[in-house]
């Protein structure tokens, strides 16, 4: 017997476990995803969600940036994957606005002021921290303008 092996199968299992069996990548991508070790690795089990290969692209830099100043990464406008995810859902909510008869509005306006609530904190805490300059980074804005 390979006692270092058992350790592997159950690493493998319980990091398979903390996958959802729901959603855009149900069993294929979460079964594809808990195998990757690699970046080349996750590009390939990410190649068939489009969606989830964009996200995956524009966040890589934001990641691999580690020992760069908070100061420069703020600044060259890299996002993390919460701060697209969150625009990506405000975007969502500002859509259900659009449509009549429905209560998904209530809903959509719950979590645009659960937004704005997160706005203000992120400006309170920039105001604190004497950082005013960053306080654009991560702003989301809600309803913006139409052209």
């Amino acid at each position: 017997m390979n006692p270092e092996a058992e350790v592997q199968v159950d690493m493998a299992k319980r990091w398979e476990m903390m996958y959802p069996s729901f959603g855009y990548f149900e069993e294929q991508g979460s079964r594809a995803l808990s195998l990757v070790r690699t970046d080349a690795e996750v590009q390939t089990a990410l190649e068939p969600f489009g969606q989830y290969k964009d996200l995956y692209t524009q966040v890589k830099s934001f990641y691999e940036v580690e020992n760069v100043g908070e100061d420069k990464l703020a600044m060259s406008g890299f996002q993390s994957m919460e701060d697209l995810i969150y625009k990506g859902n405000v975007h969502i909510y500002e859509m259900a606005f659009e449509q009549q008869y429905h209560f998904g509005v209530f809903y959509a306006w719950v979590k645009l002021r659960e937004q704005e609530v997160r706005n203000v904190r992120w400006i309170a805490e920039m105001v604190v921290l004497d950082k005013k300059e960053h306080i654009d980074s991560k702003i989301i804005p809600i309803f913006k303008p139409r052209e």
